[in-house]
């Protein structure tokens, strides 16, 4: 048997998207010096001189908001393509990589790979509501090459 149906799909900038991704206007400093929309209107990060053997904090660095119609379950989750093997995560992710994504209540975002449930790391964001988070950098066990380009991947259910 063979069907034929059609798809239609647009995309626009993340920070219009049905799950929008910007800076946060109310950070405290320069959120334009490490969060950025790219020539192709998606988000990026760009953080220099980071002090090696240290923890260092960006708070409210950026936001999440869904400007869909239904809840949706969102978390951070390792390369869906090579789990454990992203540049950004290292050799793993949240305690076990050099970058965490912390939502306001202070809990990691990060849920492991794609296989995993969904319930670890996530959190509910209904229709309208965002989250302002904190991205952290911890550079006590990496060398300040390892880890100098990466994917963040988001998966909102």
């Amino acid at each position: 048997m063979n069907a034929e149906r059609s798809v239609d799909v647009e995309t626009t900038a993340d920070s219009s998207a049905n799950l929008a991704f910007y800076a946060n206007e109310e950070y405290e400093g320069d959120e334009g010096e490490y969060v950025t929309e790219d020539k192709i209107e998606t988000i990026a990060f760009s953080f220099e001189d980071v002090n090696r053997n240290a923890v260092t904090k960006y708070e409210d660095l950026f936001v999440v908001k869904n400007n869909g119609t239904q809840s949706v379950q969102l978390r951070v989750a390792n390369d869906p393509g090579e789990p454990g093997e992203d540049p950004i995560w290292g050799s793993g992710v949240g305690t076990d990589g050099p970058m965490d994504i912390k939502h306001p209540e202070g809990g990691s975002m990060v849920g492991g790979n794609f296989q995993q449930t969904r319930a670890e790391g996530s959190i509910e964001l209904g229709p309208g509501e965002k989250l302002v988070l904190t991205v952290e950098l911890d550079t006590r066990e990496f060398g300040t090459d390892s880890w100098t380009d990466g994917t963040i991947y988001f998966e909102a259910a």
